[in-house]
């Protein structure tokens, strides 16, 4: 035999990797659109494939063979696409009351507004005769239990799917379309319906729900008020929401968040863990392997295990990957097939784009596939094999090495201590805490889940113990996604075993991606970013040298756009803060930004700040003639006077004038008409050309001498999509458009960045970025 060739191997492997990516790169390609291309530049686009086909050459043949996959990847995407925003609400339904009747599919989570779960109507909405897959239901209704399977009506206003978009941070929207959610509900009245025809026919996923809540009922009986009661619902179940906020903060910033998901991590030490107590027990039995080889029994046992870990998880994407590869490598081990690791990747990672290509557009699905993509290049078909501790050494620098390039381009942050965290909480918890608790499900005693919490109590200890080091974590400017491919070949060339010349190759391919900064304001010049914060206010103001933050928004805004738009300007510090009053609209985030970020300076007009000053932090009262500069760029303090006292905290509002020499913005809170007339009196206000409107656009505020006495030529309104205030009110915007001022809803845009010099140049999130999923409508 010639060893040398085998036969059809190795190029029907190339051929099948190959088509496989292509197919990928095309489900890729559609979901980076703009706008869905039309199906005519599709048919068009075959056609010409079609005669590429008719070329006998055999680079001709590649490329049609490559080019068909990617255009079948291309297109099963697009159509699934189309389906899903065809099913998006009507305009004529928005914001109108209806009544809604159908199954719950989900568990409902509870939060600050209510019962929160998804209802797929068994009935068409409205003479529209529209008939959603999924409406995401929110109900205050105090003592009442959904459970899952169950039928309920709702009197409620309906909503358009609709995000907040800033710089670098959550795209909501894009959550939306993935699990096909067409619309949102706030529902006032909720009315159980025992009369309705259930189906005959069996719904697995409603049984597969109602199994679930049934083991989160037992483990909430058995855990009551444990800290860790989230944690280990999480681990156990997949349910992550009743992990707080200070939780995921701590997981985030020692770089352990991926052990709180139902990862391939765990699935896969359950799996082994069951595999090999299966293997040492089976092995001595010989009635046993006479009927099936040990390690075919291990094998088994352990990919069953592992899929009922992952049907009782809530099946997300990462223990899709996982599972599929287990039964890739179950299957060539029981049919003695030999089936390369990269093959089994690439498969796993084919079908599940296959049957979701909206699992692209999840950042799990590429942290986990990635991850392990180098860890099978640095540490599989290794011909020589290292002592155990190398070779977990080893994997743990894969895995943080390709962990950095990702992070940094999709957080950016990278935590230097994950080494250390990781090498404690990934034992404790993949090892100990999980199983314990998966065999708490089943314990009638309790103990097992009560022994894993207290484990999982003391490692949340151990990570909060290590925050107190310093310098934890690398905060960078979020680098550009076209940078991410050539720093993942770096990180792979670096990866090649000693000996392999082009390994110096890899620290060329990394500096552009770890050195990036943004480019620097000129001197003289000012950025102003207003963040599309909801029905509140955050303002970013940036110098070359210096940045500060008018306000923070409610305090959920902190974690998903705040700091994220700190890293993606580059404003890892920040010489000031302005808080301007005592609404929660407009400070929610303060005490937690204090925390998290360093401030030099505090400014604000409240009755007493919300967390004490940290060592070499100061702090000051607004005061109306407080001035000072940076970088040639002047900032005033308007409003309030010295020992004002207001009729109420929207009359305190501190009120800031940024200006260049020819160029201005005035940031005004939430004033009212009487603080907009004192100030015109006391020849406080300037003409300016950027105005961040008072009160979000309130009938409140903006009075006509105000506003013709500004002259500004953009008017912001920081409003959230269908807020309950109706702002910004309609007559208030055709006052200023009446005062040829251009309107700018951040709600409508998402955040608006103006960059002023000798020009004013008007930037927004969603034209910068846009993608065929934004909500186009709004009220």
């Amino acid at each position: 035999m010639n060893l040398k060739h085998p036969p059809q191997y190795r190029p029907t492997t190339l051929s099948y990797c190959s088509c496989l990516i292509s197919a990928k790169v095309g489900v890729i390609l559609a979901q980076l659109q703009a706008q869905l291309l039309s199906w005519h530049a599709i048919a068009l686009a075959a056609v010409a494939i079609l005669l590429l086909n008719c070329i006998k050459l055999p680079l001709a043949r590649t490329i049609v063979l490559l080019a068909s996959c990617a255009l079948a990847g291309f297109s099963w995407t697009q159509t699934q696409a189309a389906y899903r925003l065809e099913q998006r609400l009507p305009i004529e339904l928005a914001g109108k009351k209806h009544l809604i009747s159908g199954q719950i599919v989900s568990l409902a989570q509870t939060n600050k507004y209510g019962q929160n779960f998804l209802l797929t109507p068994n009935r068409p909405i409205s003479e529209l005769a529209w008939k959603p897959a999924l409406i995401q239901i929110t109900v205050n209704q105090k003592g009442t239990i959904f459970d899952v399977g169950e039928y309920w009506q709702f009197s409620c206003k309906l909503k358009p799917i609709h995000g907040q978009i800033n710089p670098s941070s959550f795209d909501l929207e894009s959550w939306f379309i993935q699990r096909n959610i067409s619309a949102q509900c706030a529902a006032k009245q909720a009315v159980y319906l025992s009369d309705v025809q259930k189906p005959s026919f069996p719904q697995p996923i409603i049984t597969l729900e109602k199994l679930r809540q049934h083991l989160l009922g037992k483990v909430n009986h058995t855990l009551l008020d444990h800290p860790a009661l989230g944690l280990i619902k999480a681990l156990a179940l997949g349910d992550q929401s009743q992990i707080n906020a200070h939780q995921w903060w701590v997981f985030s910033q020692t770089g352990t968040t991926h052990l709180m998901s139902i990862s391939g991590l765990h699935i896969t030490m359950l799996a082994g863990l069951i595999a090999t107590a299966i293997f040492i027990v089976w092995r001595r039995s010989s009635t046993l392997t006479s009927w099936i080889s040990a390690p075919k029994a291990a094998a088994l046992g352990g990919v069953s295990s592992a899929t009922l870990y992952f049907l009782i998880s809530g099946m997300a994407i990462p223990s899709q990957r996982t599972l599929i590869m287990l039964y890739l490598f179950t299957a060539s081990l029981c049919w003695q097939l030999h089936i390369p690791l990269a093959v089994v990747w690439l498969s796993a990672l084919a079908i599940i784009v296959c049957f979701d290509p909206f699992s692209v557009l999840s950042i799990g699905f590429w942290l986990s596939f990635l991850s392990v993509g180098v860890l099978i290049w640095a540490c599989a078909n290794r011909i020589h094999r290292d002592e155990k501790w190398r070779e977990s050494l080893r994997s743990q620098w894969a895995a943080n090495l390709a962990m950095l390039p990702i992070l940094l381009v999709i957080f950016g942050q990278f935590p230097f201590i994950s080494p250390l965290s990781n090498a404690i909480a990934i034992p404790i918890i993949s090892l100990l805490v999980t199983p314990l608790a998966l065999v708490g499900l089943v314990d009638p005693s309790g103990l097992c889940l009560k022994v894993a919490a207290e484990l999982m109590l003391w490692c949340e200890q151990y990570l909060e113990w290590l925050l107190r080091l310093p310098n934890l974590t690398w905060q960078h400017s979020p680098p550009s996604l076209a940078m991410l491919p050539v720093a993942l070949i770096g990180i792979l060339l670096l990866l090649l075993p000693k000996g392999f010349p082009t390994r110096y190759l890899s620290i060329a391919m990394l500096l552009p991606l770890l050195s990036y900064t943004p480019n620097k304001i000129p001197e003289g010049n000012f950025r102003a970013v207003i963040l599309d914060v909801g029905q509140g206010l955050a303002v970013l103001v940036q110098t070359r040298e210096h940045g500060m933050l008018f306000d923070t928004g409610t305090e959920g805004n902190l974690e998903r756009a705040i700091l994220p738009v700190l890293r993606h300007y580059h404003a890892l510090k920040l010489d000031r803060v302005i808080w301007s009053h005592n609404d929660l609209d407009h400070i929610g985030g303060a005490a937690l930004l204090a925390q998290r970020w360093p401030i030099q300076h505090i400014q604000h007009s409240l009755p007493k700040l919300p967390s004490p000053l940290k060592p070499h932090q100061t702090q000051s009262k607004c005061i109306a003639g407080q001035a000072w500069q940076w970088n040639q760029v002047s900032f005033q303090i308007l409003w309030p006077p010295d020992k004002f006292q207001g009729k109420n905290d929207n009359a305190q509002s501190c009120v800031l004038r940024v200006s260049t020499h020819s160029h201005s913005i005035l940031i005004t809170a939430d004033i009212g008409k009487n603080e907009e007339l004192q100030m015109l009196q006391r020849g406080l206000l300037q003409p300016s050309d950027i105005l961040v409107v008072p009160h979000h656009g309130s009938k409140s505020s903006s009075s006509i001498p105000f506003v013709t006495h500004v002259q500004a030529k953009y008017a912001i309104f920081s409003a959230g999509f269908m807020n309950r205030f109706g702002h910004p009110k309609s007559d208030v915007v055709e006052r200023y458009q009446a005062a040829q001022a251009s309107s700018l809803i951040t709600h409508q845009l998402g955040a608006i960045q103006f960059d002023v010099g000798n020009q004013i140049v008007l930037q927004s999130e969603r034209q910068i970025h846009p993608h065929y999923w934004y909500t186009t409508l709004h009220k």
